[in-house]
């Protein structure tokens, strides 16, 4: 039998339009719990109204669909005639979906489901998703991807501003910035996701100017090395962080220029309400790709 393969991504891998449509990417929606109320996110919960309206809303969360919910996602999947899926997911440290689709690919017979992890999370899981996907639709072999894996995500630099830590708490995802809770004093962290996929402390700043001058200098000094296929994704939160990233964005640029580096891409988005209701949305992320070596 030929093989139909449909690639599949989460809303916590903060997809854009244009890869959703490019490589007609299947999006898998989180659950988005706002007071006493369920929405799926990208089904009946878009950015523009989740904007709106989170201000007024006291308590909100995220989980991902349990094992029935996505195993009846898998059958509908069959049912359209593919038979085989490769989810490209959220780091399984800082989420249960993995795990979940995981119990439920077994239950769906004639079905291939391949599941890989990106170890990261929001701007930093688009990124290593993107290089993955990429290269299938190029011809690469699954086990050549699956082999470069390691390369993609050392590939990759994600870093984050919060206003607070107390939404990661609440929601349990605080990873090893546990250490931070309580500490900070007027001090602004800057979040990243280490080598093991779990969220972790960069450093602490005082000041917006002393934030932005950071990351921008943790950016270029990740990219010195790595000239290839460089890409930079920029996404916030309420409308306020989207100054800031982009005040990021343009100091980060007097420094790029200088590295000579001539082809890359900017990525700019918001950020999807699965990530805003884990870490608040008063939020921005700046994340850079690139490699040492073309991974063509």
């Amino acid at each position: 039998m030929a093989r139909k393969r449909l690639i599949m991504m989460d809303t916590g891998s903060e997809p854009t339009e244009e890869i959703i449509g490019k490589y007609d990417i299947e999006l898998m929606g989180m659950k988005l719990f706002l007071d006493d109320k369920t929405y799926i996110d990208g089904a009946d919960m878009d950015k523009e109204t989740y904007y709106s309206i989170i201000d007024k809303v006291k308590d909100f969360n995220t989980n991902p669909p349990l094992v029935w919910e996505i195993r009846k996602i898998y059958e509908e999947i069959k049912r359209r005639g593919y038979n085989e899926i490769i989810g490209v997911h959220v780091s399984s440290k800082m989420s249960n979906l993995i795990t979940t689709c995981n119990n439920a690919r077994g239950m769906v017979s004639g079905l291939d489901v391949r599941i890989l992890d990106t170890e990261n999370i929001s701007a930093g899981a688009y990124l290593v998703a993107e290089k993955v996907i990429e290269l299938l639709h190029a011809g690469k072999p699954y086990e050549t991807v699956v082999s470069l894996l390691p390369e993609i995500r050392s590939s990759t630099l994600m870093q984050v501003s919060l206003s607070s830590l107390k939404y990661l708490v609440k929601n349990k995802r605080i990873g090893r910035a546990q250490a931070l809770v309580g500490n900070l004093l007027g001090l602004r962290p800057i979040l990243s996701i280490d080598e093991e996929g779990y969220l972790t402390p960069l450093s602490k700043e005082r000041g917006k100017e002393k934030m932005i001058q950071k990351i921008s200098e943790n950016a270029l000094r990740f990219l010195e090395k790595r000239p290839y296929n460089v890409k930079i994704y920029l996404i916030h939160g309420l409308d306020k962080n989207k100054r800031q990233v982009e005040a990021v964005y343009t100091r980060f640029m007097e420094g790029f220029e200088k590295l000579g580096i001539e082809n890359y891409r900017v990525i700019r988005n918001r950020i999807w309400p699965t990530v805003a209701n884990l870490s608040g949305p008063e939020a921005y992320a700046f994340a850079v790709y690139g490699e040492e070596r073309p991974l063509e």
